[in-house]
């Protein structure tokens, strides 16, 4: 968070500098190339490992990819593979996986193989293997220790033999080079603890979700952890991805005051509704409460949707409308309520915009609404997933 802090404080300063050199005729050009720089921001992870380890059903299920779907990794022709190939979701850049070349061969070379794969655009690297990690896995992950690069060990087909697979022992054996001593220098309780045990076909057991919320920690830039946050939702602790979003609703704010602004009924200023209301469809979408995402969890359940879709309180999880938005700003607007502590510093530049400070403070708090609301409806839900399945 300290990271985003700076980040969003860099952003504050230049729209700063902008308002100085021409007003809003200056900063709102800048407005846009501020948004569409944080939304164009591409994470780079790496998948690789031994044949047959399932590096393909690993990136289909981390990155969401439904059966059948239009760019989704096809299985079994990683054996075949003699360069890196990208994935991306169609429509969702924040993320690339690329599947690697497979690591078997006496002659296999770590530094060889990670600067033909072009390692320093990686944030991490998954080391897959379906049994015991071989050598060249070990070697491989020293190397990229060596170089700074997160890495992360991951068992998969753990469904088999889930046996143990949280034991300490259990883990300290499955990292255990086969061949050699040659790199016991390697340090297991370093590995351990990123050692995880995955069902590449189910990405909501076992250690799935853990080992790609690791990633999202470990990606330093604040904006490539913004990234990997929003374009791997489904597997992001939902209280990080909420207060990732949190950060940039300033900027959000005074996009909505200056760029295509329109007078709104009862309200003192002018504001872009439908880009608020685009803004709040997507805390919706991130944060699993669409009716596809509900739907998806209740068939898991064997439940009808609306056993899930009934825990939900907010309005506008609901119903979202234009007016529904307009209505909803107002309210915030009448209320006058302060910004949160963490957003005061950008009161002057909000004093500044058109409609003057009301505008910019009403819109950060109907979005920071929205955001908590929201993700008090995300643990209803999963509390009545729980009682679900404890038979409640």
């Amino acid at each position: 968070l300290a990271s985003m802090d700076l980040e969003v404080e860099g952003i504050l300063e230049r729209l700063w500098d902008a308002m100085d050199r021409g007003g809003i005729s200056e900063m709102a050009p800048l407005v846009e190339a501020e948004r569409k720089r944080v939304e164009c921001v591409t994470v780079h992870v790496a998948v690789t490992g031994t044949s047959r380890a399932g590096k393909s059903t690993f990136i289909r299920s981390a990155m969401g990819f439904q059966d059948g779907a239009e760019g989704a990794p096809s299985t079994g022709l990683s054996g075949q593979l003699v360069k890196p190939v990208p994935y991306q979701r169609p429509g969702s850049p924040g993320c690339t996986f690329w599947e690697l070349p497979g690591i078997e061969g006496a002659g296999f070379s770590p530094g060889d193989y990670l600067r033909a794969a072009e390692v320093d655009r990686y944030a991490g690297v998954y080391l897959l293997s379906s049994g015991r990690f071989t050598w060249q896995a070990v070697a491989l992950a020293d190397e990229l220790r060596r170089l700074g690069k997160p890495f992360y060990f991951i068992l998969t087909k753990i469904d088999a033999d889930a046996h143990g697979h949280k034991d300490a022992e259990f883990a300290r054996e499955a990292l255990r080079a086969v061949a050699t001593n040659r790199f016991a220098h390697l340090d297991v309780g370093y590995a351990i603890g990123r050692f995880y045990c995955v069902s590449c076909l189910e990405s909501e057991r076992f250690d799935f979700p853990a080992c790609i919320r690791a990633l999202q920690k470990d990606a330093l830039p604040a904006l490539q952890r913004h990234a990997l946050l929003l374009s791997l939702p489904h597997l992001a602790d939902k209280t990080e991805l909420k207060n990732s979003l949190k950060a940039l609703i300033p900027l959000s704010a005074v996009y909505s005051c200056v760029i295509d602004p329109l007078p709104v009924e009862q309200l003192p200023y002018q504001a872009n509704v439908r880009f608020l209301c685009d803004e709040i469809r997507l805390y919706r979408l991130l944060l699993g409460l669409d009716y596809q995402a509900l739907s998806k969890r209740a068939r898991l359940i064997g439940q009808p949707a609306f056993v899930l879709s009934d825990e939900i309180q907010t309005r506008m999880a609901r119903e979202l409308t234009e007016k529904a938005v307009a209505e909803e700003l107002l309210r915030w607007t009448e209320k006058n309520v302060l910004v949160s502590p963490n957003n005061v510093k950008w009161i002057p530049l909000l004093e500044s915009l058109p409609g003057g400070k009301l505008s910019g403070a009403s819109t950060i708090r109907l979005l920071d609404a929205m955001l908590e609301q929201f993700t008090d409806d995300v643990y209803r839900v999963q509390r009545k997933v729980a009682n679900v399945l404890r038979g409640d």
